[in-house]
């Protein structure tokens, strides 16, 4: 006869194994939904990549390719803000997929390639689809003020809608990243730069960055 202990212990690591299992294919799924959201950015990219090709070798109109570029641009930051909006909602959610740190660095290739694209528009077309901040901050080490930093940036955006804002982790390494800190010449964070005019570097609350995004717009 099985001890009730055994029977106790063989079911108590079948709960488990069952909750693992759970847990294992929700993170696949919702990686898998990240991904999808992902490629869609990275085709995109291709796309403009062909469509500025056709404008170098055949197009002849300046306006026809800052109409593309606008239209472009702003389409994709509303699906790249779509995409941050999950990313942060399933960190906070515990993601252990192991796809996960792929799927996240090519969003932060895609988040650099659109605000290449708005200063892109605001040098060749004479303006910008919209005010940009780039923001950076910590990813691997705790940084509460940059957590801070974040949700203040977010009021920002909510009372101003033609301000956008792309978020870096500087503490990565990654070459694409590092150029933007070397360019603004970022030594701490939080940092926001706006419109590639104004370094603040440090804590600052929502009426001094207002304030500046009017005289850099």
């Amino acid at each position: 006869m099985t001890s009730p202990y055994v029977k106790a212990a063989l079911i108590t690591i079948a709960i488990t194994a069952l909750g693992f299992f759970f847990i294992s294919q929700m993170d696949a799924m919702r990686a898998s939904e990240l991904q999808g959201n992902v490629n869609q950015l990275l085709f995109q990219a291709e796309s403009e990549r062909m469509m500025y090709l056709y404008f170098q070798t055949l197009g002849n109109s300046s306006t026809e390719m800052c109409s593309y570029l606008y239209g472009s641009t702003q389409q994709k930051t509303s699906r790249i803000y779509d995409l941050a909006e999950k990313i942060r909602y399933y960190e906070k959610s515990n993601l252990v997929n192991a796809e996960y740190d792929r799927i996240r660095d090519q969003y932060y290739l895609s988040n650099a390639e659109l605000y290449l694209n708005a200063r892109a528009a605001a040098k060749y077309c004479g303006a910008s689809p919209y005010t940009t901040i780039l923001f950076f901050y910590n990813v691997k080490q705790d940084c509460p003020e940059c957590r801070a930093q974040g949700e203040l940036l977010d009021n920002v955006v909510n009372k101003n809608p033609n301000v956008r804002v792309f978020a870096f982790p500087a503490d990565t390494g990654y070459p694409f990243i590092d150029v933007f800190l070397q360019r603004d010449n970022i030594k701490q964070v939080p940092s926001v730069v706006i419109n590639d005019k104004v370094v603040l570097q440090g804590l600052h609350d929502e009426a001094e960055i207002e304030s500046y995004v009017g005289k850099a717009g």
